[in-house]
């Protein structure tokens, strides 16, 4: 037991592994919510997401009982990219949202998926950053930027709380996750990131901008469709395995 606790206060240290028993462990036990069997509680009104759901629903030809990951899941509602596959397709996965009111509107939505209150480290082993909520928009900071950025930003309604972030593999490995059909990835600029702390030769993930772009290739994904938000302007890419497409 000794160990182990002093595993826990070392938990952020470089030389924990993405794969590390006892982290897989702490995910488990600590950061990772069943899905609900609760009935659906919905808001009222809400927007779908942008047309990602769409596109994928597509791409698989309405595949029902798919798996998904969603990072940056904020409400589980509104412009929810996985929340069509999981309500009419059956599809199920993990869901993970930082923010911790959009956490509890999470969990009040009684998704059928798992859901943690923690985020994807852009490093490959767990670490702490900043979540730095500035009124409806987030980011994720990196500890070290933070005494920068309370001097130069923010509107007045700027919050700031430390987060536990895992790496993507632990969070596969802590969800008993082996394939994923749809990995939808907004962590607010540190996408590239966190796709570098990929094993990719261990994770199979059948669908997820230059450099982003580059490095997808190099893995065996490739630029498939790619949406605008409402000005016209390109928001979401998403990424197939080549051999899909053959």
């Amino acid at each position: 037991m000794r160990r182990y606790i002093e595993f826990f206060l070392a938990l952020n240290s470089e030389e924990t592994r993405s794969d590390d028993p006892r982290l897989i462990d702490i995910i488990r036990k600590l950061y990772l919510m069943p899905a609900s069997t609760e009935p659906y509680a919905f808001a009222a009104a809400s927007l779908p997401s942008d047309g990602q759901a769409t596109i994928v629903d597509n791409f698989f030809k309405q595949k029902t009982h798919g798996l998904f990951v969603e990072c940056g899941a904020f409400d589980g509602q509104y412009l929810s990219n996985t929340l069509f596959l999981e309500r009419f397709r059956a599809w199920t996965g993990l869901l993970i949202e930082p923010e911790p009111s959009n956490f509890e509107d999470l969990k009040n939505r009684h998704r059928k998926a798992l859901i943690a209150n923690s985020c994807l480290s852009s490093k490959p082993h767990p670490s702490e950053f900043v979540l730095r909520q500035d009124r409806a928009l987030s980011e994720i900071l990196d500890v070290k930027n933070i005494s920068y950025d309370r001097e130069t930003g923010g509107t007045g309604d700027v919050s700031y709380n430390i987060v536990q972030c895992f790496p993507f593999y632990s969070f596969l490995l802590a969800a008993n996750i082996t394939t994923v059909d749809y990995f939808s990835l907004d962590v607010e600029g540190q996408e590239f990131n966190v796709l570098k702390t990929i094993p990719w030769h261990r994770v199979d993930i059948k669908e997820g901008k230059a450099a982003v772009n580059a490095y997808m290739a190099t893995t065996g994904y490739v630029d498939y469709d790619e949406l605008a938000d409402g000005y016209g302007t390109p928001s979401d890419v998403i990424y197939v395995r080549r051999d899909l497409l053959a």
